[in-house]
């Protein structure tokens, strides 16, 4: 249904450019500056160590809709919604999914709502189709909006 993006070509850059700051410094290591030297050796290092991790790892979200629950895949802590425990789908901004950017879904059983956001879908676009397969609005239904039992 929606995916994060990819990280961007940018990381690369911030890859190359880290490699020539070390490159630059490592003739100084032997030096005066060789504090100096050392410091932005090892800070570069780090820096090409995370970026080159960020750009070749997947650590990318995938938000799917099964017929009875809503499912975020992400590689550390995976979330399982079952379809009757959506109670309300909204966006960050009350009463106006085309000016949200991320999409709220309040749950039964759990102290504050599910914020999902940072999809190539937006949420605009994600917030009816969520409300549409929960059969939900945008708000909890309140005590006085519930039907007594027959």
């Amino acid at each position: 249904m929606a995916r994060t993006p990819r990280p961007g070509r940018w990381v690369w850059l911030l890859v190359v450019s880290q490699g020539l700051v070390l490159a630059s410094w490592l003739p100084r290591l032997g030096g005066e500056e060789r504090g100096l030297a050392a410091l932005l050796i090892g800070g570069s290092g780090v820096i090409i160590v995370m970026a080159v991790a960020q750009a070749v790892v997947d650590l990318r979200a995938a938000l799917v809709l099964t017929d009875d629950a809503l499912l975020l895949e992400r590689r550390w802590r995976p979330l399982r919604v079952p379809r009757e425990a959506v109670r309300a789908v909204d966006g960050n901004i009350h009463g106006r999914p085309s000016w949200s950017e991320s999409v709220v879904v309040t749950v039964a059983g759990r102290d504050r709502p599910i914020r999902l956001g940072g999809f190539d879908v937006h949420a605009r676009v994600l917030i009816p189709r969520l409300q549409e397969w929960a059969g939900v609005g945008d708000a909890v239904p309140g005590p006085e909006d519930v039907a007594p039992p027959r």
